[in-house]
């Protein structure tokens, strides 16, 4: 007789592949909930909606994160990317005329940017969206961080502490992996929130074919 259960896969045996999807899930999952239990009391009323939709997100965000093809190596157990971090924020080398450049031909809706945040002499990278564009005027508007002319300069003073920068892989690389700087000096990087790792995810790392430069340690 025919022993069956030698052809069925066992429930402890998953791919390397499942593992990770899983290692991310957990990761995300208790990165998320700590974050919402901080909310503040006016935020509570949306909590029911938050935790109805953190599933499908989370679920998204792994899936999308395995996906993704880049030179940055995956921490699954933190849900976080990591690279070798620059000794100064690249953001510095970047001027006003490329940046308005670039946004000059490129800028649309749905387009992933990086963001340059510095409060008193802490620096850091983000991502966010553009989700409108206002060509006459020559500004754009990004989803979380607010209005920015192509040059990069905030256009209020709620984003006045942030500039926005042209998309490069050296800035990328330090958005993705939560690279900070205080005081000019490298600090422990923070970890990105679902929504960034969400936009992080969806990155065409092909557009930046140029190897990243050696960094100096």
């Amino acid at each position: 007789m025919i022993d069956a259960s030698r052809n069925q896969p066992h429930f402890w045996q998953v791919s390397g592949e499942n593992q990770t999807y899983t290692e991310l899930c957990n990761a995300l999952y208790e990165r998320e909930l700590l974050r919402l239990s901080r909310l503040s009391t006016e935020q509570l009323l949306r909590l029911p909606n938050r935790l109805a939709s953190l599933p499908f997100y989370i679920r998204r965000a792994a899936a999308n994160i395995l996906q993704q093809r880049s030179e940055l190596q995956l921490d699954s157990l933190n849900a976080s990317w990591y690279h070798q971090q620059a000794a100064v924020c690249p953001a510095r080398k970047q001027q006003a005329d490329p940046i308005e450049a670039f946004y000059r031909k490129h800028a649309k809706p749905g387009l992933i940017v990086p963001v340059y945040i510095t409060l008193l002499s802490h620096e850091q990278i983000v991502l966010d969206s553009v989700d409108e564009v206002d060509v006459t005027g020559m500004r754009l508007h990004c989803n979380e961080h607010g209005w920015f002319a192509f040059a990069g300069t905030p256009l209020a003073q709620q984003n006045s502490d942030k500039f926005l920068l042209k998309p490069a892989k050296a800035i990328l690389t330090a958005a993705c992996c939560g690279h900070q700087w205080l005081n000019g000096n490298r600090t422990p990087p923070r970890l990105l929130s679902l929504r960034e790792l969400l936009l992080a995810s969806r990155l065409n790392w092909q557009n930046f074919a140029k190897p990243l430069p050696a960094l100096l340690p």
